[in-house]
């Protein structure tokens, strides 16, 4: 009898434990957060912000940062992010259909950089979604910067530009006295497009990497109905080399006709980088050492709109260049797409297909080892909810196990003492 009572008490305080262990973890809570590495910077100095989780999943989200980008310069972020004028947006989701959704994690991280600010405020807003699509939290925050006036942005620019050879012939940044210039500047980029209804000019903002490199800007004023093109030439200090950048300014009072973009551009079993965004005009891509010809499918936004393609056949081994022209209705703006198309050689291809292997062995590992992990969370859930929706009954068996156990110990001791008793009469 007296092993049956410390039975029951070691099974009480083990049912207890779990009980309290199981609502602690129930109670957790599940939340958004913003970090920053620093508020207070210097002008030309970076800073970066992340949008962290915590104790949450999500399958899909959808991230918008506004900020001005006449004081702030957007420098990085996530693969998945189109960043046009004063707007960063950032979408993703999970491919997998939310089997490998992000947790506990840093979702999302951005670099940006003072150019000559006092005080400024970077607005964030977001929208997060679990696996089965529905919508987990609106997030929305913000940041508020401040100079730091103890080091004046010349002084960086001077630094930078000690570093830059005398044969570099590229921009450091372009911009135009209005928005509306596409793609999002980049020094790699040389081609770039406006368009406007009534302008007869615009102003072009043009500083070259190194500060000693001359430039010849021709072709900004007097716009005509029609194209007109913008010429933006920068001839290193030592002479060696020239980069042309062109914007090609569209002038018409009927915009519905000058629409030149692509809504669809897409190559049969073949991945773009980035993902296909309609103001986004260089691509890459790769294919292996057996592909001759390229199936490239190129739908333009009006269906009146003329696209021609030029590239995708008779593919030799390294850098094949795809290049697409959409010709708009009114038959005078123009806008090209490329696609750099990277076909490897049989040695790279056999690298390629070995990490492919061993990616989709790791794969089915961490697959099964989150279909275990799941499972496990299932049951932990399913006796969580129980608990929850049987908070009574719990109460009223953790009671009623007191009750059995105090009796259960009386009843021992009563034994106990009645046996003390008949020994001592026999004794007697």
């Amino acid at each position: 009898m007296k092993r049956i009572g410390v039975f029951f008490i070691i099974l009480f305080f083990i049912i207890s434990i779990n009980i309290i262990s199981v609502a602690i973890e129930g109670d957790t809570k599940e939340y958004i957060y913003l970090q920053t590495s620093n508020t207070e910077i210097k002008n030309g100095e970076e800073f970066t912000f992340s949008i962290n989780l915590a104790n949450m999943d999500v399958a899909a989200f959808d991230i918008q940062i506004d900020f001005n980008n006449t004081v702030l310069e957007y420098v990085s972020g996530p693969e998945n992010t189109n960043v046009v004028g004063n707007k960063v947006k950032t979408v993703w989701y999970d491919e997998t259909g939310g089997e490998k959704p992000k947790q506990n994690c840093e979702l999302v991280a951005y670099t940006f950089k003072a150019k000559q600010i006092e005080t400024e405020y970077i607005a964030i807003q977001g929208e997060f979604y679990n696996a089965e699509g529905v919508q987990v939290q609106n997030f929305t925050d913000g940041i508020e910067i401040i100079a730091n006036q103890d080091t004046q942005i010349e002084t960086i620019e001077i630094s930078e530009e000690s570093q830059v050879s005398s044969n570099n012939s590229r921009l450091n940044t372009l911009r135009l006295n209005h928005e509306g210039m596409t793609p999002v500047f980049s020094p790699e980029i040389t081609d770039y497009y406006f368009l406007t209804e009534d302008l007869s000019e615009l102003e072009v903002i043009a500083i070259p990497e190194n500060a000693n490199a001359n430039i010849k800007i021709a072709g900004n004023t007097n716009f005509k109905e029609g194209l007109n093109k913008i010429t933006i030439e920068v001839i290193s200090p030592d002479e060696t080399s020239k980069t042309t950048y062109t914007i090609s300014v569209t002038k018409t009072k009927n915009l519905e006709t000058a629409n030149a973009n692509l809504e669809t551009l897409a190559i049969e079993n073949v991945t773009l980088e980035p993902e296909f965004v309609n103001d986004i005009y260089q691509y890459g891509a790769s294919v292996s050492n057996t592909t001759e010809n390229l199936n490239i499918l190129a739908i333009p936004e009006k269906q009146n709109a003329k696209v021609e393609m030029n590239g995708g056949e008779n593919l030799q081994y390294g850098n094949n260049l795809v290049s697409i022209q959409v010709t708009a209705e009114n038959g005078y703006t123009l806008k090209q797409y490329k696609i750099n198309v990277y076909k490897r050689n049989e040695e790279e291809q056999k690298i390629v297909e070995e990490q492919i292997k061993n990616n989709v062995q790791k794969v089915n590992a961490i697959l099964e080892q989150q279909e275990e992990e799941k499972q496990q969370e299932q049951g932990e859930n399913i006796v969580a909810e129980s608990i929850k929706e049987n908070k009574g009954f719990i109460m009223f068996y953790l009671l009623f196990s007191i009750i059995i156990i105090t009796l259960v110990i009386y009843r021992i001791k009563k034994e106990k003492m009645d046996k003390n008793k008949k020994n001592q009469k026999k004794i007697k």
